[in-house]
């Protein structure tokens, strides 16, 4: 406790301070003329009703007294009442709501947050080289084969040697022997 608050040393008065906080309390009225001024007087007050209870005085019985309250009851019990319902303001309800909207707010943050982060750069960077090769001109031819639902694909380049051999049908093949290879071992 920082500074003077004499609702903080009433409640420590009446005991409702426990913990830190009433520790708290205690060392700032310890040290503070004030407030230890303020705890003093409402210690004394306290002392002052103790030693002299009010003693409540009715002019009724408690007898008749409860009997007025039933007819009362008993009397009104049919009728029908309006209870104002208080509107909410906006920072009633974000108070309500103070929890809930940090915690969007944080799962916002984290979702704009990646998605900042996850982005494809729209430059590449130094470590990503772009590079462009000229593809020679070729000539494709389409050939039937013996093998069933296949189509043989030759890519002639400017080249003596074809560049590429693709049978339909077939999985991809690294390179001419591999390919060889299974046309080795297909079954016809």
């Amino acid at each position: 406790m920082k500074r003077h608050n004499p609702e903080l040393v009433s409640a420590l008065l009446d005991g409702e301070l426990n913990g830190l906080r009433g520790w708290l309390v205690k060392r700032h009225v310890s040290r503070c003329a004030l407030c230890a001024a303020e705890y003093r007087r409402g210690d004394h007050l306290r002392e002052m009703l103790a030693a002299n209870p009010a003693t409540p005085t009715m002019s009724d019985s408690p007898d008749f007294f409860w009997s007025k309250v039933k007819r009362e009851i008993h009397a009104r019990e049919g009728q029908e009442t309006t209870v104002a319902i208080p509107a909410l303001s906006l920072s009633d309800w974000l108070g309500q709501h103070r929890f809930a909207l940090a915690s969007v707010v944080g799962a916002l943050v984290v979702v704009v947050g990646l998605m900042i982060a996850l982005r494809p750069s729209l430059a590449p960077s130094p470590t990503q080289m772009v590079t462009i090769i000229e593809a020679p001109v070729a000539t494709v031819e389409h050939a039937s084969t013996f093998i069933p639902d296949t189509v043989a694909t030759s890519f002639d380049a400017k080249d003596a040697e074809p560049a590429v051999i693709w049978v339909s049908g077939l999985p991809w093949a690294q390179d001419m022997t591999e390919m060889k290879t299974q046309f080795a071992h297909l079954d016809l």
